[in-house]
């Protein structure tokens, strides 16, 4: 192997850069160097107890920083990396099937996909005893759905909630689950800085909190990235010299979280308008830059609604009364412009913001959206034959709505590609048919998706 050096590679060289969502409408490159990849390597193999032989599960994209951790995992300590088609991912029986006849060891999880995945496991009678390493993070992990976890996995797993973001080269601090572990308390701790990492909870003149105060959590030891590229600006104002301990960087993480009477850290979410939908941290002002631009677009607000995996996006645009393009429209612009996860689920057109007494825009005023009746560009049509009313009681249970008619959008009504995955599952029961992931986005109303189910029917016909 050749001398790094002599190429003119050394500790502080970069490694990657990889981009996040950006608040002012411009995605930031987080810079990270080879030394922070190697004092992360050097804390998981503490940690996660990586070894030779063990055979990880690729989920995460490229465009995602997990990426890098089940790729380091692996291949710095002579695993082996299974990749993990995305119709995998987001299919919870495919995905089990994959995780068992793959031999797979240990897999990086968002809660969401991880939900769905134990949520089919109970369903079948299964279990996920087969793993040694389950890892659960970039998102809030509830009680329960440890709780479930942990039933599935058995005492002998190791399940890892783990919490780090792109700045501070993927993780940071972890919680151990134990195996007898009751989980009565209303969240699952992020837990304790990884070695080699600092966590600091302070006050707005970044003053230490007493212990159960809450904080703003800060980062700091070897894993903090270089900084944003070519953003010295934003790098100066989250990037801050540690004024506990003279010549150390902390990151500033934005969010807010207290340490319990046993040391680890609890997670309390954001202290700025930043967003977590389904793992994925979003910036809204990057999709209202985008809805801005849009004809018939004045200005645009992007709020979250709903919790859990139920939490979807809203856009609220300020249009002309008599230029306000459709939803439809504004939801196939957004998607030829940024990745699904950041397409809003529901559209709602506003000739003015509601305001505060001091002339502000009243967030907590914003109308909720009439799913029912904005999710058709039809209008509502009720089911006309005993299959339609079969799958439109299905989406209403599984949309949480009063009433879905034929031709309105299953997206628009707040459904995204987990609950795709689930719909797929359930109508497969309901009808015997195994419809694709595409299907449903080629033809997401009850009409395009039973017009799918009649062509799959006839083409196996034809083909037995």
């Amino acid at each position: 192997m050749p001398d790094p050096s002599a190429i003119g590679a050394a500790r502080e060289s970069l490694a990657y850069v990889i981009h996040t969502s950006g608040s002012t409408g411009e995605p930031k490159g987080v810079m990270v160097e080879h030394r922070q990849i190697a004092a992360l390597c050097a804390a998981w193999e503490e940690t996660y107890a990586l070894r030779p032989g063990l055979r990880h599960l690729q989920m995460a994209g490229p465009a995602f920083d997990v990426f890098t951790a089940d790729l380091l995992r692996a291949l710095a300590y002579g695993g082996t990396l299974v990749l993990c088609p995305m119709g995998t991912v987001l299919d919870p029986q495919a995905l089990y099937r994959m995780l068992r006849d793959a031999r797979i060891d240990m897999a990086d999880f968002v809660p969401a996909v991880l939900d769905a995945l134990v949520q089919h496991v109970e369903a079948i009678g299964g279990d996920l005893r087969f793993l040694s390493t389950l890892v659960c993070g970039s998102d809030a992990w509830s009680p329960d759905a440890a709780r479930r976890a942990r039933a599935a996995c058995g005492p002998s797993v190791r399940m890892i909630n783990a919490y780090g973001l792109t700045e501070t080269a993927v993780d940071a601090t972890c919680h151990v689950l134990a195996a007898d572990d009751e989980l009565r308390r209303a969240r699952v701790p992020i837990g304790r800085p990884l070695p080699g990492v600092r966590a600091l909870l302070l006050d707005a003149q970044l003053r230490p909190v007493p212990e159960g105060a809450i904080g703003e959590l800060y980062i700091g030891g070897a894993g903090v990235a270089r900084g944003y590229l070519n953003r010295d600006d934003l790098t100066a104002e989250r990037f801050i010299d540690n004024p506990h301990a003279p010549g150390e960087r902390l990151y500033r993480t934005g969010d807010l979280a207290r340490q319990r009477e046993d040391g680890a850290i609890e997670h309390l979410g954001r202290n700025d308008a930043q967003l977590k939908i389904r793992g994925y941290r979003i910036e809204p002002g990057e999709i209202e830059t985008r809805l801005a631009t849009l004809p018939g677009v004045r200005e645009a607000l992007v709020i979250a609604r709903g919790d859990g995996v139920a939490r979807h996006l809203v856009a609220y645009c300020l249009c002309a009364e008599d230029a306000a393009p459709s939803p439809e429209a504004l939801r196939t612009a957004l998607r030829a412009q940024l990745p699904e996860h950041m397409v809003p689920s529901a559209f709602v057109g506003l000739t003015a913001w509601p305001l505060t007494a001091n002339g502000k825009v009243d967030r907590r005023a914003l109308p909720a959206p009439d799913v029912v009746e904005a999710a058709s560009g039809k209008g509502y049509v009720a089911p006309r034959t005993p299959m339609e009313e079969a799958m439109c009681a299905l989406w209403a249970r599984l949309l949480g709505v009063p009433r879905v008619g034929v031709h309105d959008n299953f997206f628009a009504l707040g459904g995204h590609s987990l609950m795709a995955t689930r719909l797929l599952m359930e109508t497969h029961a309901l009808l015997g048919v195994e419809l694709r992931l595409r299907d449903l986005f080629d033809g997401p109303t009850v009409e395009r998706m039973l017009q799918a189910v009649f062509a799959r029917v006839e083409m196996e016909d034809a083909v037995g």
